[in-house]
């Protein structure tokens, strides 16, 4: 297994891959300490071994293996195709949950920090971009190089993002590519002297849980599921080792969630009674509530809450109720084992018949495939 352990990714990718050996076949398995990026291992290339995970592969990389004649996992997240079969993050879809999340507290100003020539970066950045201007708003980028001769030194970098954030139009909402990122943009925003979440908020991606409390305010951020890589990387190379070719040569895993915090909190929405209306439908997507119960709740005709949620989200009431049950839905499936009458129950849906249209209508899946693509084999916590 030649997967970094320096950072929090390879090790949930590990995890997952011990939670595979666990539950089927147990392995012998060689793997050591490893920086993110570091070169393949002289190792490597001197052992007789059955199968291989590899993170940091490159087309070179690539071509030795071909040439090794053993079955590789790859799991490398900078080369777009290099022939061997591949599982790891949808990058797209981590953008586009990312820009949901965004869109939903109401903000219209939007920018992308990343690094440039990332492939990685750039696909999430391509997902942030297409969610937001398909409500009808522009997406600002700022890149600068993360490795390399050419990577800027700390604080250049960070007076070329004061620069980019001071140029931009508030309340604005900020996308990091990864927590890394969006720790420098939440200094610059400091230096800037621009308030978060008030003035600017900002999300990040990959939930590396001590980092992101490390932060003032706490970061938001985007979690995916390197776990899931990890076992449903395992499962495939046990195939291919055991002679099975695979059944394809991607393999997509979406993101988990958003993991709210502070950074997030504010609502960017200038009309007072339809900011009232999505605190109180975004604090109530628990239990579930309807249009006439908001409506009651900032004292307004129902005319009048539609035409000034139009004006100020391009949606209706409605529709930002059905955003918020699908996030929730999203969230109880993906968490515990709850039967669709209890999630139902639990949203403020009366029938799980009517909750399945809706969510088939909104996603595209229903939610029993929702929860099949997420292929979570360990035990989900009833909660």
């Amino acid at each position: 297994m030649i997967i970094e352990t320096s950072v929090i990714y390879g090790r949930k990718i590990l995890s997952g891959i011990a939670r595979y050996l666990r539950s089927h076949h147990r392995w012998s398995v060689f793997v050591d300490q490893r920086e993110l990026g570091a070169g393949p291992p002289a190792w490597l290339f001197t052992g007789k071994w059955d199968g291989i995970l590899s993170r940091p592969t490159t087309p070179e990389l690539a071509a030795l293996f071909r040439k090794m004649k053993v079955p590789v996992v790859d799991l490398n997240d900078l080369h777009d195709d290099l022939g061997l079969p591949w599982v790891g993050s949808d990058h797209r879809s981590i953008g586009q949950l990312g820009a949901e999340h965004l869109l939903e507290r109401g903000y219209r100003n939007f920018a992308f920090a990343g690094f440039s020539n990332e492939l990685w970066s750039a696909q999430r950045c391509e997902g942030f971009k297409a969610a937001v201007e398909a409500e009808g708003f522009s997406v600002a980028v700022y890149e600068s190089p993360w490795r390399g001769r050419d990577v800027p030194p700390w604080d250049e970098d960070s007076t070329e993002i004061v620069r980019w954030l001071k140029g931009l139009p508030q309340p604005l909402a900020v996308m990091a590519c990864n927590d890394a990122r969006g720790l420098r943009v939440l200094d610059a925003c400091a230096r800037a002297d621009i308030v978060v979440p008030e003035q600017a908020a900002l999300l990040g991606v990959d939930d590396e849980e001590i980092l992101c409390e490390l932060c003032s305010p706490p970061l938001s951020s985007v979690e995916p599921d390197p776990e899931r890589i990890g076992y449903v990387a395992a499962e495939l190379l046990n195939a291919m080792m055991s002679g099975k070719k695979p059944p394809q040569l991607r393999t997509h895993v979406p993101p988990l969630r958003v993991v709210a915090r502070r950074s997030t909190e504010a609502l960017a929405i200038e009309d007072r009674v339809v900011a009232m209306a999505m605190r109180y439908i975004l604090e109530q997507a628990a239990f579930g509530c309807t249009v006439e119960e908001v409506r009651r709740q900032v004292g307004v005709s129902r005319s009048v809450l539609e035409r000034r949620f139009r004006q100020q989200l391009k949606r209706s009431p409605q529709a930002a109720i059905r955003t918020a049950q699908i996030t929730r839905i999203k969230q109880l499936l993906t968490e515990t084992d709850f039967t669709l009458e209890q999630i139902a129950e639990r949203c403020g849906i009366e029938h799980a018949e009517y909750l399945s249209v809706m969510f088939k209508r909104l996603t595209g899946s229903t939610p029993g495939e929702y929860r099949r693509s997420l292929h979570k084999h360990p035990k989900r916590r009833a909660g």
